[in-house]
């Protein structure tokens, strides 16, 4: 079993990429739901990638639904980077998940500016 990785970057002032790595499931959920909502009240844009994954359980998919729903709140942006694992894939898309966050495929989307991404103003996904 691959252990559960937790990289952040910050590529610009206000903005920070959370890229997961290997299987993200039950085992850190709440540790990993507190340190987004910190990411989240210290960043007006919050990428989490999701490319190096190679599971998510049922319990990361509601962590990027409360992610997103935070950021909302606070009238920040949250954003999912896919691109990744087909088991991965799936699991946002059988979900539902995938039609309520804003998702882009290549990092350079997830950190455009707002006015350059065009999400759905009900669903939060973008037209990539």
């Amino acid at each position: 079993m691959i252990e559960q990785s937790v990289e952040v970057t910050y590529p610009r002032p206000g903005a920070c990429v959370v890229t997961v790595y290997g299987d993200q499931d039950r085992g850190s959920a709440e540790q990993f739901e507190r340190q987004l909502a910190g990411l989240i009240a210290l960043n007006e844009l919050v990428v989490v990638d999701v490319s190096e994954a190679e599971f998510v359980d049922s319990s990361f998919l509601r962590n990027m639904l409360v992610a997103d729903r935070h950021a909302k709140e606070q009238t920040k942006r949250f954003r999912l980077q896919m691109g990744t694992a087909p088991v991965v894939r799936r699991a946002f898309e059988v979900s539902g998940v995938l039609d309520r966050l804003a998702v882009m495929n290549r990092r350079e989307d997830a950190l455009g500016d707002p006015a350059e991404v065009h999400e759905h103003p009900d669903s939060g996904s973008s037209g990539v």
